[in-house]
């Protein structure tokens, strides 16, 4: 079953939306950090169903008229703020939390009305644009960390004859999501040292971004 975080920050209305999709019962209020478990449901993505294309009935259970709704997880986790990858405010735990979805699904304050902590401010004072960008940033800058405290490992595999980078990377990053498919494409899409032990915090930075834009859009 496919997986989809509400990212964002205190306050912004997650659990709200979470709610709404899939009719549980958790805590809402107007602070910051109402949840801070995450809260895991079931809700439905309403989608036309390819017998409509053969002009057929499928006999699946979940076709109403040509009408499929599909079973996605979705995960409530508790709000990011700026410095979440460095630990504040639990980021660590939450954004180990988003790593494990399969999209990641950004809900912001649209009217402005909350800083970046989460907190009430007067309506249309904060840019909600900026809520989406340090939410983005934050995930880079953890997973770049990830990819930093396990580059000593990638550089004594590099010593051997039969190393295979793509393999070595996939290996490292597995746990984030990342196939050896999406390594090979992005570092396609990358320039970068030959070897490991040359590449310098910015190539490292750059592998982060590619991945999580790639296995977490």
């Amino acid at each position: 079953m496919l997986t989809v975080a509400l990212a964002g920050k205190p306050n912004a209305g997650k659990s709200t939306f979470y709610t709404a999709a899939t009719m549980a019962d958790v805590d809402v209020a107007n602070y910051p950090f109402t949840t801070i478990d995450a809260n895991r449901g079931v809700t439905a993505v309403r989608t036309e169903c390819p017998c409509l294309d053969r002009d057929e009935r499928c006999g699946n259970d979940r076709c109403h008229d040509g009408i499929r709704y599909v079973p996605v997880e979705l995960l409530d986790v508790a709000g990011l703020v700026p410095g979440a990858h460095e630990g504040k405010g639990l980021g660590n735990r939450f954004l180990d939390e988003l790593t494990n979805a399969d999209v990641i699904l950004n809900v912001v304050d649209a009217s402005g009305g909350t800083n970046a902590e989460g907190e009430p401010v007067a309506v249309g004072s904060r840019d909600p644009v900026a809520d989406v960008d340090f939410i983005e940033e934050e995930m880079d800058l953890w997973l770049a960390g990830v990819v930093a405290d396990n580059w000593e490992g990638v550089e004594r595999q590099s010593r051997s004859p039969d190393f295979d980078l793509d393999e070595a990377l996939t290996a490292m990053l597995t746990g984030v999501g990342a196939t050896e498919a999406d390594v090979a494409a992005v570092l396609r899409e990358l320039e970068y040292p030959p070897d490991p032990k040359r590449w310098g915090d910015g190539d490292r930075e750059a592998l982060a971004r590619a991945i999580r834009r790639r296995t977490k859009p």
